[in-house]
């Protein structure tokens, strides 16, 4: 009886330290590679990650595409780094002062076309 009640105990608590860090986290993934280039802060994407939730349609409610149609739009110009940049920040994926930072749609331009030279 003692040791039923003590698993019981011991679950609820793994489960109110648990499920409120589970409820905060965002469906979008997140990169756990080292060598990823410095972030503007903690929750900004960096342009390997946005690249990867636009060519998955995370970005469609913005009008931007996904798979084929989109690597079809950026090699054709009709979709640029800028106007994902611009989705994200619509979708509050990234900060508004990506808007303005030119090193990271380089970088992010650096991925499409990688993405699209396959």
């Amino acid at each position: 009886m003692r040791r039923s009640i003590s698993m019981l105990l011991t679950t609820l608590l793994l489960f109110t330290a648990i499920l409120p860090a589970a409820a905060q986290t965002k469906t979008a993934p997140t990169s756990f590679n080292p060598y990823v280039a410095k972030q503007l802060s903690t929750n900004q994407l960096n342009s390997f990650n946005l690249a990867t939730l636009a060519y998955q349609g995370y970005l469609k409610d913005q009008g931007i595409p996904s798979n084929g149609v989109l690597m079809s739009a950026i090699a054709s110009g009709t979709i640029t780094a800028q106007d994902i940049i611009q989705a994200a920040v619509k979708a509050n994926r990234l900060p508004e002062q990506t808007l303005s930072d030119q090193g990271y749609r380089h970088n992010l331009e650096d991925q499409l076309q990688g993405f699209t030279q396959d």
